[in-house]
This record gives structure tokens, sequence and C-alpha cells, in this order.
């Protein structure tokens, strides 16, 4: 990593580290707060200027390397200034993505447009109502360019490609003729689903966590569906008896339900090797409780006595399933799409992190304790969505955690590219 890239990501983590400040709401934040409850927003102004000066930043950049003579035989006929501005105003950023591998990596080198990229939420404009971020011309098609390239996503921040025009930009439905241009949750940056890199970075967050030992052993299981992963638990067990361990594991799942559910959710599973063929104990999460049940409650139960099959007149697996749900998300009857509640990825990541905490600071609790105080004790480390145990925060905060969140998901995307340089 260069020196000048490196300096930037230093001084980028400590603002992060050093803008933790209340959102915007009703609540009193606790004395210990989340790393996610940072400051939201600044003013439309001072975002439109710092996004004037990036967008010139990378015309600059594109005319050196336009000059340097590295374009493609084709970009070297925009040798009059006339075209060679037409060109960089259009096409230059996507030829300069397409001539070079590294090109988001030779981008983040510069410390201006990294400083730009990887700005806190405190320093973007999220417009009302939709919470959509004011991006700059050619960040907008940087983060879209990015997109079309293995491992270069930076979540939540792209339009899928069939909402993107010639030159990485986005369409919106105001662009389109009247009657062709609808609303869906691919649209806004609050409510586009949480892609593969988003989840693999939540992933790797549990699995750093999970790593810090203490209390329980904890195994963390991400990037999976639930039947995967409950049959991974099972054959994990398996491994262990045979290998000669004993006492208890703790198995924390956080996936989604299946190839045709999106829903994500989490789950604990208490391991003892003696019987890997039956859970000592097993805890459901959901976000979701409208009418006392979880939505998938039935669906998961399933997928437990699918995976944990007992003898004929043995009561099943199911039967011991425990409820540790918090309803957290919305339902989305009757909501306009731009304010839909899709952020269970978040919700159940923080329902993980938490579990992974109790098992390695209270394991008492998650072998014998009663259900309503182990889900009490989880809320209770969850200070993204709760004042303290069992009190939730407002929906305001809640959602204004979720785009902080979404936010801050892009920037460790982004870090991860810096890092590999």
């Amino acid at each position: 990593m260069p020196d000048s890239a490196f300096a930037v990501y230093v001084t980028l983590a400590q603002q992060l580290s050093l803008s933790l400040l209340t959102p915007v709401g009703t609540d009193i934040l606790p004395a210990t707060i989340s790393p996610q409850l940072e400051r939201m927003g600044c003013s439309r102004e001072q975002a439109e200027t710092a996004n004037q000066a990036f967008d010139e930043v990378v015309r600059q950049f594109l005319r050196h390397w336009i000059e340097q003579g590295t374009g493609a035989p084709v970009d070297r006929q925009h040798e009059n200034e006339l075209e060679t501005d037409l060109f960089v105003e259009q096409g230059a950023l996507r030829s300069f993505v397409k001539h070079h591998d590294d090109a988001f990596e030779q981008l983040l080198q510069e410390p201006a447009i990294a400083r730009h990229l990887l700005r806190p939420g405190s320093e973007v404009f999220f417009q009302p109502d939709a919470y959509e971020p004011l991006l700059a011309k050619f960040e907008r098609r940087i983060y879209n360019l990015a997109a079309h390239r293995e491992h270069r996503e930076v979540p939540f921040r792209y339009s899928p490609a069939s909402r993107q025009g010639d030159y990485g930009d986005s369409v919106m439905p105001s662009d389109l003729p009247p009657g062709e241009g609808r609303e869906d949750i691919g649209v806004y940056f609050g409510t586009r689903r949480s892609d593969p890199t988003a989840l693999g970075i939540m992933g790797q967050q549990l699995s750093s966590q999970a790593a810090l030992g203490g209390g329980l052993p904890v195994q963390v299981l991400t990037g999976r569906y639930m039947t995967e992963a409950l049959l991974d638990i099972r054959t994990q067990t398996e491994a262990l008896a045979q290998a000669g361990v004993t006492g208890l594991h703790a198995f924390i799942i956080q996936g989604r339900h299946a190839a045709d559910d999106r829903h994500l959710g989490a789950a604990l599973l208490l391991m003892d090797p003696a019987q890997p063929d039956r859970p000592y104990r097993i805890v459901f999460c959901d976000t979701l409780n409208p009418n006392g049940t979880p939505p998938w409650w039935h669906s998961f139960q399933h997928k437990v006595d699918q995976v944990f099959p007992q003898p004929e007149g043995a009561a099943p697996v199911s039967a011991g399933l425990e409820d540790g749900g918090v309803k957290l998300q919305r339902l989305h009857d009757g909501v306009p799409v731009r304010h839909q509640d899709i952020d269970c990825a978040f919700y159940s990541h923080s329902m993980a992190s938490a579990l992974i905490e109790l098992a390695q600071q209270q394991p008492d609790l998650l072998t014998h304790g009663a259900i309503a105080e182990l889900v009490s004790a989880m809320t209770a480390r969850m200070p993204d969505y709760f004042l303290q145990a069992d009190l939730a925060r407002s929906p305001e905060v809640v959602r204004e955690v979720n785009v902080i969140r979404r936010w801050n998901t892009g920037r460790d995307a982004l870090l991860a590219l810096v890092r590999s340089v």
C-alpha cells in the first residue's frame, strides 16, 4: 500500500472512532455506545461543495491518464481539447475501468479520491424521505462500474445493471418517460438488498469476534442457507465426537432461510458431541413477530426435523425449539417502497453478535437460562437497536442507524480494496 493511501486509511479510521454522536431522534444513548451510532448527515450545501471538488479531482485523474497515452487506440483520437473534455465527461471512466484490472485500486491510491469515497456518514447529505445519499456524478459512476467486476462491489451504493446508463450513471424512475418508470426496492440506497459482499463483511466480523475465545467454544456459520448450516453443524459435531472432544459447543448461524427466501435470521444451537443427533438447545431468532409467531417459525421447525430426525415415538427436535426473536423489522403491507424495511441482515447480525458475546461471557445463561432471560441479555448487548434490555429504540432512530450501517458497510468494502494495494 502506498504511503499516501495508508495515511488516508489511518486518518479515516481515527475519524470513525471520534465521530460517535447521537443520531437524530428521541433517544438518549447509554454510557456505552455502539460504533454504528455515528452522527448522520451534513447539509446539502456542504455535500454539494465536496461533490464538486471530487468530480474535478476525477476529471484531472482521467485527463492525466489520457495524456499518458495509456488508453486504447480509440481513446487517443481525443486529441482535440473539446473532444477530450467530452470524452472525460462521458466514456473515459468506463474506458479506464475496462483497460485496467486494478482500476478501482488505482483510484483509491489517490488520497483525494480515497478520502471522499471513504468519508463517514456525517459528511454525506441523505435526502429527506428516502434517505438517498447525495453522491457526486463520478462517484456514482465508480460504484456502478465497480459492481460489474467480481469482488469490487461497494454494497448498497450501486444501482443494478438494469438501472445503469451508457456511462455508468444511475437511471431513476424520474429519468424515464411517463408511465415507464416504477419504484422498486432496487432503486433506493435504503432499500437495496444485502449482496454477497455485504454478507461476507458481516460474516467476517462475526468470525473475528468468535475467535476471541472465552466461555463456550463458538463456531459461526454464515454465507449459507439455514438447512445447509444445520447440516454443517451436525457434521462438525460428529467430527468432534470422533476426535474425542467433550463439552458443549455453541454454533451460531446468520443466514438466509432458503434459496427462494431472501429473509435473513439467526439461530443458536448448543451441541454435545456425545449426542450429535439431538441439539442440547436450539433457539431461533427472527426479526418479525406480527401475531405472536414469527412468519418462518414452521418452516424452521421443518428444517430442524429434516436434519435431526428422531426414532419413531421420540419427541421431534422441533418440539424443543425456542423463540429468541425480537420485533424490530416492519412489515411491508401499505408501506411506500422507499420506506420499506429490508434490514434483516443488520438485525440478524446484531443478534448473532450478542449471542457470541453471551457464549463468551455468560455461558451458563445459554445452557440453563430461561428463554426470556436469554432474550433480555441479548437485547442488552444490541445498543444499535435497544436503549436497554427489552426497550427498543424509536423506529426513527432504528431507521437512521440502519442507514449509517449501510454506508459503513460500503466503507468496509472500500477499505478492503485499500488494504489490498
